[in-house]
């Protein structure tokens, strides 16, 4: 398991990239979040929650969120 600090922000699109069950739908998710929160912090915040999430698909295993 992992162990990680993150954001606030990041956190939120985690929770709804969450789900996200294959990297399909990850994908549609994700650009649907990016067209629907347009500032350049919300792209990086739902740019690592993409990153986060695609690893716990890929693992099988959830991040663990301290």
């Amino acid at each position: 398991m992992q162990t990680s600090k993150i954001d606030p922000m990041t956190l939120d699109f985690l929770l709804k990239l969450r789900r996200a069950q294959s990297l399909n739908t990850l994908e549609t998710m994700t650009e649907a979040l990016e067209r629907d929160n347009p500032l350049a912090s919300a792209q990086e915040s739902i740019a690592q929650a993409w990153v986060l999430r695609e690893k716990e698909i890929k693992s099988g295993v959830l991040t663990i969120l301290a």
